[in-house]
């Protein structure tokens, strides 16, 4: 008998000694700060948006008009022909290299070339206009990309460094026609983007 009152004793003393110190923790926590039953915050991480990709306006090139160089010409799919060694070309109309970027806002070179000819490129060969002139591409889905006049030079026709990278960079309207006494001269006009419509 006495072993069962002290067994009970003993069980009653831990209790009360758990309920005493569980009681004691949470009293100094409520005085101290945080209870010691509050959940731990999950720390809330800030995430950068997700950046989009632009979209990209764009057109295959089917009319380009310079007005202050009196060009105003109809655009067709140009080609090389590695066979041959020769592009595509037309007496009356402008040509747009397929391989390069078609018209857009977004990035890349737009190619066009054509004869050095007064029916084609010939008044810009002849007589190259100003830094400034303004240049319209008019495509097959109704947009009207407008471009300015930053550079012209004159390559060999063996470099084919245009063509290099057209896909990366700033937009940009590149037009090349043939110059000099003997058509020795590719020369080219590097117009940047200016804005679409």
């Amino acid at each position: 008998m006495l072993q069962r009152i002290r067994f009970v004793s003993s069980i009653t003393l831990i209790y009360v000694l758990t309920i005493g110190t569980v009681s004691g923790l949470l009293y100094s926590s409520h005085l101290f700060g945080t209870p010691v039953w509050a959940v731990s915050k999950t720390p809330v991480v800030h995430h950068k948006p997700v950046k989009l990709p632009p979209k990209v306006i764009s057109g295959k090139p089917i009319r380009i008009v310079i007005a202050s160089a009196g060009i105003d010409l109809a655009i067709d799919e140009g080609q090389y022909n590695e066979t041959t060694g020769t592009w595509t070309l037309s007496e009356t109309h402008a040509q747009f290299a397929v391989m390069t970027a078609l018209a857009n806002d977004h990035a890349g070179t737009t190619f066009i070339y054509g004869h050095g000819t007064d029916t084609v490129l010939g008044k810009i060969g002849t007589t190259p206009p100003p830094a400034g002139t303004i240049a319209q591409l008019y495509t097959d889905n109704n947009h009207i990309f407008s471009y300015r006049l930053e550079t012209v030079s004159n390559l060999q026709p063996a470099d084919t460094s245009i063509f290099d990278d057209t896909v990366n960079g700033p937009p940009q309207l590149v037009v090349q026609t043939c110059t000099g006494a003997f058509s020795q001269w590719r020369t080219m006009f590097t117009f940047t983007f200016v804005g679409v419509s």
